[in-house]
Parts: C-alpha cells; sequence; structure tokens
C-alpha cells in the first residue's frame, strides 16, 4: 500500500495581522479564526487530510517531481482552510473570493498572506476546493476531532472535556404550517386538498365523469375572495348578508367536490394496478384523501353554525388549523 510522505518546505513570509481596536465582531471572529487553527495543528487534524490527500493523488500517477508534491500540498492545506472560513461566513464562490482579497485575516488563516504579491483563488478555484476531498473522509476525521476532544481535552488544550451525549438545536425560526382557522379558508384548504389529488389520480388515466379540477380551484378561490371583501363593507348587516349568501355557495361547491372526491376515490383503490404507481404509493394518496373526507362534514357543520347559525362552536369541537386537513 502508498504511503505519502509530507515534504516539508519553507512557508512564505506572513504579513502581520494589523490590530484592529473597537469592533468586537471582527476580534471575535479573528479569535475563532485563530483557535480553528490552533486545533487543527495540535489535534494533528490537517496533517492528517493533507497526507489522506497526498496518498490519493500519488497512487494516480507514476512519478512526480517534489516540485509537483509540494505545489499540491499547498493547494490541499489552501483547499481544506478556504472550505472552513467559506462555510463560517456562508459565502458562495464568488462573495468569498472578494471577501478573501479584502481580508487580511483570512488570507492569513487560508495560507495566503506573503509580504509580496498576495494571490487569492478565483470563484472556480474554490469550486474545486469545495469538491477536494470525499464527504466519508471528512465526517471520519471530524468524528475523530470530536472524539479526541472528548477524551484527551488536554490535547487541544480545552478547559473540560467535550459532551457528545448532548444535542441543541434552535429550532425557533421554524415556519409552522399553519394558519388563522378561518372557517371558509378550511373549505378552501380541503378543497385544494382532495382536487390536487384527484389531478393526480386523472394524470395516471383513471378518470370519472366531471369537470377539470382546476376549474373547482378557480370558483373556490373566486369565493374565498367575496368572503373577504364582504367584511370590509361598511353596512354590516349587509355584509353579513354577503357572508351567508357566499357562504351557502361555497357550502354547495364543497359538497360537490367531496362527492367527486369520494368517487375518485374508490376508483384509485379498485384499479390502482391500472396506474404507474405501487401500492404503498398509493396508500400515500388515499390516506391523504381519507384524512380530509373524514374531517370535510366537521368543518361544514362548524362553518354554518359559526357564520349562518351565529352560535360559537366549542373549542373541543373545532378544526384549528389547516394541518388536520391537508
Amino acid at each position: 500500500m502508498l504511503v505519502a510522505h509530507i515534504i516539508p518546505f519553507q512557508p512564505a513570509l506572513p504579513q502581520v495581522l494589523p490590530t484592529i481596536e473597537g469592533n468586537v465582531d471582527y476580534r471575535e471572529f479573528r479569535d475563532q479564526l485563530l483557535r480553528i487553527e490552533s486545533l487543527l495543528l495540535t489535534s494533528g487534524l490537517e496533517t492528517q487530510f493533507l497526507e489522506k490527500d497526498l496518498t490519493r493523488w500519488l497512487g494516480r500517477r507514476k512519478t512526480v517531481s517534489a516540485r509537483a508534491q509540494q505545489n499540491h500540498q499547498l493547494h490541499s492545506q489552501r483547499a481544506l482552510r478556504c472550505n472552513i472560513a467559506r462555510s463560517l461566513l456562508a459565502e458562495d464562490y464568488r462573495g468569498f473570493a472578494a471577501r478573501l482579497a479584502d481580508s487580511p485575516l483570512l488570507q492569513h488563516f487560508c495560507a495566503l498572506s506573503q509580504v509580496e504579491v498576495i494571490t487569492v483563488p478565483s470563484k472556480s478555484t474554490l469550486q474545486r476546493y469545495d469538491q477536494w476531498w470525499p464527504e466519508s473522509e471528512v465526517r471520519a476525521l471530524v468524528g475523530q476531532l470530536l472524539n479526541l476532544g472528548a477524551q484527551a481535552p488536554g490535547q487541544l488544550h480545552l478547559p473540560e472535556a467535550v459532551d457528545l451525549e448532548s444535542g441543541f438545536l434552535d429550532t425557533t425560526c421554524l415556519k409552522a404550517n399553519i394558519h388563522y382557522p378561518v372557517d371558509w379558508v378550511l373549505l378552501r384548504d380541503a378543497t385544494r386538498t382532495l382536487m390536487k389529488a384527484v389531478r393526480l389520480i386523472r394524470d395516471q388515466g383513471l378518470k370519472h365523469r366531471m369537470e377539470e379540477p382546476e376549474s373547482f380551484l378557480r370558483r373556490i378561490n373566486t369565493l374565498c375572495i367575496q368572503m373577504a371583501q364582504a367584511g370590509k363593507l361598511k353596512d354590516r348587516q349587509a355584509g353579513q348578508r354577503q357572508r351567508k349568501a357566499t357562504l351557502r355557495q361555497l357550502d354547495r361547491l364543497v359538497g360537490t367536490v367531496r362527492n367527486h372526491a369520494r368517487r375518485y376515490r374508490q376508483l384509485l383503490d379498485e384499479h390502482w394496478q391500472e396506474t404507474q404507481w405501487t401500492r404503498p404509493q398509493t396508500e400515500q394518496v388515499l390516506g391523504r384523501m381519507d384524512k380530509v373526507l373524514e374531517q370535510l362534514p366537521q368543518a361544514r357543520r362548524q362553518a354554518r353554525e359559526r357564520i349562518l347559525a351565529r352560535r360559537q362552536v366549542a373549542n373541543e369541537e373545532k378544526i384549528l388549523s389547516r394541518m388536520a386537513l391537508s
């Protein structure tokens, strides 16, 4: 088995990092990069990255000059550090290339800093750097570093061992798939879900006599707009009368949609082998339709009670979000 040995060479004399005062964010970022650089060196992780890459690179060549190997080692080191810095900054290739050209701190970390002319990688070079190592190798070496921090924290100058048993996630910015429980909007959501399922079934060649699903979606959207506009009328009684009349149209339309959906649900269940779907794929569509068809009567009753009869519905009897109807 080929064993690669890194050729030691004298690195270029780097520029001295300027002292920046008055910016806490810069100082914290500088300390973070310097700490990462220290971890790469003290853990031997950078050396292992370079050795694995060099072994793979030499294995594809018969003869290699010392100058060519030294040049490859240099680019391998830069690839590792550029990938780390670009990930920290969440920059694309073009944006990071511009940041590199303008920042002595990034140039120092990415092994680009020197007294004379500084050559910064182009966006295409950064893209090649991004694909420099197989993902499996990166994961293995990162796991090795974490284990070292947990088992021998002193080797990395850590005040305490890394806790690998606990994980913390920030999900406060996760957008929930819900909206305010407006009764007629629930009817619109149910219509959308059922007609989209019907469209999928029809695309598989199973058809029953009915209008195109899109026509029901257009009509339900028009009625929902009328419901919203009714609430903006200055004459409150006129607005209530319009809402009731529009809801009756909505309710009749939803009843028609429900009947079509039930027929298509039965058609798919009995003739699914005539489609390109497997039975588990068919069950996905059937389950989605069953969920809506099961709760649609409750949603219609809730809308009639609140808008037509103007009676309150107990919270435990309400459908409170579209998640129940999609």
